[in-house]
């Protein structure tokens, strides 16, 4: 993991592991990535931590 994010906006976003949106909007300024993980409380504070590495996102997958 090389970035992490945090942010205010989206209120109550759920606690999610995703993988990158295949139109290519999740494109991270160029970096490869496998995916990410991201969620924000009820007043909109959040994160987002960009995963490039696939070993990472199935060691966070399983543990979720």
């Amino acid at each position: 993991m090389s970035e992490q994010i945090t942010w205010q906006g989206e209120q109550n976003r759920e606690f999610q592991l995703q993988r990158p949106c295949e139109c290519g909007c999740d494109v991270r300024e160029g970096a490869k990535g496998v995916g990410y993980l991201t969620g924000s409380d009820k007043s909109g504070k959040g994160f987002t931590v960009w995963i490039e590495n696939e070993e990472v996102y199935q060691a966070i997958e399983r543990v979720i």
